[in-house]
């Protein structure tokens, strides 16, 4: 019997993830099976238990797989890019283009996320997607400070935190078709261009806000009752 090479073997497994991240895109995971999977990768039920477990380790491996891919696209075409606000076009663009482009990859994570409370070690697999994604945000956005293209006033975290909730929300709503990807982006970009014109003090009318956003909620009644 012939040898198979690993890149063989790499490639067949590749096949059934691509095929599966359409499945469970397309049907969830309640309702897709392993036929489903097989049918739409043109291989044997033997050749999918070869490389895979079961369904959930399946689904699991094609979430996974999905959010790698995206950030190895966003890496490449981040590493042609000069200008801070270069950077954060394409960052931006590539939010929006994985979020509503691509619904059925997407609605592969839709379903992770409904199912990861039932599932612990797929919620530990999207925590974990999550928290690179963030770092990577928070990453960008710390270079621009240490560059002199951002200020340092800016708060990083926190406005990594609210792009990736933003995108994340971008997901929800063009599953539903309740926003168009032309529309996510010029919202998108209206937080970019904010971030863009942000001066190099920072403004009182900042300062004053963060003070509230920090203050004890009861503190903070009673400074709006006074």
């Amino acid at each position: 019997m012939p040898r198979v090479s690993p890149e063989h073997e790499q490639a067949v497994r590749n096949r059934i993830v691509d095929a599966a991240i359409k499945v469970f895109g397309e049907l969830g995971y309640d309702r897709a099976s392993i036929q489903d999977v097989v049918r739409e990768s043109g291989f044997s039920v033997g050749a999918v238990y070869t490389y895979f477990k079961g369904k959930e380790d399946l689904f699991l491996t094609a979430c996974a797989c999905e959010a790698d891919r995206e950030t190895e696209r966003l890496q490449l075409r981040l590493g042609e890019m000069g200008t801070l606000s270069d950077r954060l076009r394409v960052a931006v663009d590539w939010a929006v283009e994985t979020a509503i482009a691509d619904l059925t990859a997407k609605g592969a994570m839709i379903h992770a996320w409904v199912r990861a409370d039932s599932a612990p070690e797929l919620r530990v697999m999207l925590h974990k997607q999550h928290d690179e994604s963030l770092a990577f945000a928070r990453r960008l956005l710390n270079e621009a400070v240490e560059s002199g293209e951002l200020p340092d006033w800016v708060d990083v975290d926190s406005v990594a935190a609210a792009f990736m909730s933003m995108t994340n929300g971008f997901v929800v709503l063009a599953s539903s078709g309740t926003i168009t990807q032309d529309e996510a982006r010029r919202e998108a970009y209206a937080i970019l261009e904010l971030l863009l014109a942000a001066p190099q003090v920072e403004p009182e009318s900042v300062a004053r806000l963060r003070d509230h956003s920090t203050a004890r909620p009861e503190a903070a009644g009673a400074t709006t009752a006074s």
